[in-house]
């Protein structure tokens, strides 16, 4: 029996035709990718600046720090694989949108939909990259340890509820419900404002 006969491709939820279950699918990896990528920003700025108090530290001391050309990790061995199948290696990265605003709940809404979804990718070499999430078709890591370590501080950073440790992807998963749930939501607030007004 193949996989397919096993797990079948049809869509589960009652309103989702198959185009829906493609979008649902490209959405998840989105909301994964995000995840991914600014659980690495978020690493690298801790590594940033516990290097940046050592420095300060040595040069208290007299000591010559020397240059620090890569923080672990951040030599190349995780990258980006673009749509074009470009692999683009990380030693910097940033979202350049990573938070909420807004003084309405649609403003509000709207932010947190587009936070982390550009980042910009800085290169052992010093290139600079701009790329939004969907352009993004995969994450590579010269080691099975990389990629690990990657898996578990998105785990931890996701602290969904309060709680730690979540199994990766959990919050991708959980961000695109809450966006259904939304979309949900603003259909029937439209329907009663519509019937409203035809009352």
């Amino acid at each position: 029996m193949s996989f397919l006969k096993k797990h079948d491709q049809t869509p589960r939820h009652p309103a989702f035709g198959m185009a829906d279950l493609a979008l649902a699918r490209e959405m998840f990896w989105q909301n994964v990718t995000r995840e991914m990528l600014t659980s690495l920003a978020m690493q690298r700025a801790k590594l940033a600046s516990k290097a940046e108090a050592i420095r300060h530290e040595m040069e208290a001391k007299g000591e010559d720090p020397g240059e620090l050309d890569h923080l672990p990790g951040f030599d190349g061995r995780v990258a980006i694989v673009t749509k074009i199948g470009e692999r683009i290696p990380i030693a910097d990265i940033t979202p350049l949108f990573a938070c909420s605003i807004g003084s309405t709940t649609r403003e509000r809404a709207l932010s947190e939909d587009v936070q982390c979804t550009v980042f910009q990718i800085r290169t052992p070499t010093g290139e600079v990259y701009t790329f939004p999430v969907h352009e993004i078709r995969g994450l590579h890591a010269l080691t099975e340890e990389a990629m690990q370590a990657l898996h578990e501080e998105a785990a931890g950073e996701a602290g969904i509820g309060g709680l730690s440790g979540v199994p990766f992807g959990f919050a991708a998963f959980t961000s695109l419900a809450h966006e259904f749930e939304a979309e949900e939501l603003d259909a029937l607030e439209t329907e009663a404002e519509d019937d409203a007004e035809s009352e």
